[in-house]
């Protein structure tokens, strides 16, 4: 039995009342999931989707949500989950390759093509044998200007998060990462398909003030972040992941200093440094980060079980220990390629010559070597692709799409740090007209590839041969704007409410004027930043405000204007800390105290 929905039905089987998913006040035990899921699996069949077809999920995380991506497994078919914050054109694009077959929204959404709303009919049965098929298709940027949509089955899903030791998936776990990431994947039905609890945090963005609430309340064990909101939290908000039991952090090499910082604080946290690319399906490899790690670059660990990794040279033939060489990927988690691609899909998965007749391997891109003990350790990649807040980036699809602005003649895209340590993408932009090009790229492009600075030049720096030359790029300089005149400024002394959003501006952004009426956006900040700017805020005045919030209010003047009318969150109560070891223990008697009251 090796389907997702198959194990989460016999969870329900085994521990009916026990508590499976919880969103804000609602509480839904595995009993109540999967009946909810069995007759929502009744809708789509009804509807006409048949095996081996695809349905988008076009919802904002909840318990919804996750009745509409169990209900479609049941259905036989697979998910692809469409964030609603993307842009809806990208959002079409993405369901147009993978050719669902129907789209679930609310009511009222509006979407071209055919939509079904959260159901009931009657149920149907699970389909039997279909762990080899497609349980999802993710999308990530594409070299091309084209979304790659990675399609990956029930195998890929159960051989990954169940039977292993990385994790203990009976505890409560947090889902937080976007819900186009792999990581969705491991935050929701890993707990699923091991009889623990999923808290759903609201919202698409996590927040570091939300987190530190759910902790609190729901006794949560496990959780991931990315390395770069694991660095945000340490630095601005450490009281987030106060009480959690062990923590994954990967999607980016870790930062040993945050790390250090991380243990000093969390003595007993179990800290893991995982590592793999969507097309293995969430981690290849995972290794518990030691005192022992910190003096350099934090290795990526050892294979998990059932995962084959190869350290290959240009000629697939195996490097030493100790060299350098391209890693591939066999075994359990590999993808079936990309949807609609098939050229891509063999350019990036071949046979593997190590393995059965008819086995691949995915080339991974990345540049590893192997200690003498099997432990992998990252040295970059061998191409152009780069991680952005957690998000894996192809410069070249944000070149694509903003050369297809009407004033564009050429652009280069490159990651490089910004003025306060950060990656960002920065576009180099020969042409005319082009003010307007920053919002032309936030209606076609989801907010990780937008980039965070644009530098107009008469021409791109080449090299005697006629490539870019990255070298002779001029680093971007602070925001260019005129300074705002004396009744533009806060008035009063340095302790008013616009004066301390400005200075956490000016250190978050690195830009020395702030005016109030200056957008955090086109200053360079992005959702990362603002959940600095939000920590900060609460950490420091007791202004709690979450990040999406704040996006949705982005000059100090309007953030003032609806803190002081109270529009935004109220201040989080301070608590004590919990006692880690009581963690697990008072989370199972919550959640037996719900499963008796549910009876």
């Amino acid at each position: 039995m090796s389907s997702v929905h198959e194990r989460i039905a016999e969870q329900a089987r085994r521990a009916p009342e026990s508590i499976a998913v919880i969103f804000g006040d609602q509480r839904l035990t595995y009993r109540e999931l999967d009946a909810r899921a069995a007759r929502f699996a009744g809708v789509l069949t009804g509807r006409g989707v048949k095996p081996g077809e695809l349905a988008g999920i076009h919802l904002e995380r909840s318990i919804e949500m996750v009745v509409a991506a169990l209900g479609t497994l049941k259905a036989g078919a697979g998910y692809v989950m469409l964030d609603p914050e993307f842009p809806g054109q990208r959002l079409r694009r993405m369901a147009q390759d993978a050719g669902v077959r129907l789209v679930v929204v609310r009511p009222g959404t509006a979407w071209d093509g055919d939509t079904v709303g959260i159901e009931d009919a009657e149920p149907v049965p699970s389909e039997k044998d279909i762990r080899g098929t497609v349980a999802c298709v993710m999308f990530t940027s594409g070299s091309t200007g084209r979304p790659k949509g990675i399609v990956a089955s029930h195998d890929a899903i159960t051989q990954t998060l169940t039977g292993q030791d990385f994790a203990d998936f009976g505890g409560v776990w947090l889902q937080c990462s976007p819900v186009s990431w792999d990581a969705f994947a491991m935050e929701l039905w890993g707990p699923l398909m091991s009889g623990g609890t999923c808290v759903l945090h609201p919202g698409q963005r996590p927040d570091p003030m939300t987190m530190a609430q759910l902790v609190a309340e729901h006794g949560i064990t496990s959780m991931y972040l990315s390395g770069s909101l694991f660095n945000v939290i340490v630095d601005e908000y450490p009281q987030a992941i106060d009480g959690v039991d062990e923590l994954l952090v990967g999607g980016e090499a870790l930062s040993p200093g945050h790390i250090a910082r991380a243990l000093q604080r969390w003595p007993d946290l179990r800290i893991s440094n995982g590592y793999g690319p969507v097309e293995g399906m969430v981690f290849l490899t995972v290794h518990k980060v030691g005192a022992e790690d910190l003096q350099a670059a934090v290795p990526i660990g050892c294979p998990l079980t059932g995962k084959r990794l190869h350290v290959l040279d240009d000629r697939l033939r195996p490097v030493p220990d100790g060299e350098t060489g391209e890693l591939y990927a066999a075994g359990a988690g590999v993808a079936f390629g990309y949807v609609s691609q098939p050229g891509l899909t063999a350019e990036r998965f071949v046979a593997d010559p190590f393995g059965a007749p008819g086995e691949r391997m995915y080339r991974t891109g990345d540049r590893v070597a192997r200690r003498s003990d099997g432990v992998l350790e990252f040295l970059g990649r061998a191409d152009a692709q780069v991680k952005i807040r957690g998000f894996r980036v192809e410069p070249g699809e944000v070149e694509t799409v903003l050369g297809r602005h009407s004033g564009v003649r050429r652009v280069a895209v490159v990651a490089r740090e910004d003025l306060v340590g950060e990656r960002q993408l920065v576009a180099y932009v020969v042409g005319d007209d082009v003010a307007d090009l920053r919002a032309y790229a936030k209606s076609v492009l989801p907010d990780y590839l937008v980039p965070g600075a644009f530098v107009t030049l008469d021409a791109l720096p080449l090299t005697a041969n006629g490539k870019l030359d990255q070298a002779a790029l001029p680093v971007p300089g602070a925001v260019q704007r005129p300074r705002e005149p004396d009744d533009g400024h806060p008035a009063g002394s340095p302790a008013t409410l616009e004066r301390r959003i400005a200075e956490v501006w000016s250190d978050v952004l690195g830009i020395d004027h702030v005016g109030v009426h200056d957008n955090f956006l086109q200053l360079g900040g992005n959702s990362l930043r603002a959940v600095r700017v939000v920590a900060r805020l609460a950490t420091e005045s007791g202004n709690t405000v979450s990040a999406a919030q704040f996006l949705a209010a982005p000059t100090i003047a309007e953030l003032a204007a609806a803190l002081r009318a109270g529009d935004l969150a109220a201040p989080i109560p301070k608590r004590a800390r919990v006692p880690r070891k009581k963690t697990a223990e008072k989370s199972a008697e919550r959640h037996k105290e719900a499963s008796w009251n549910s009876v």
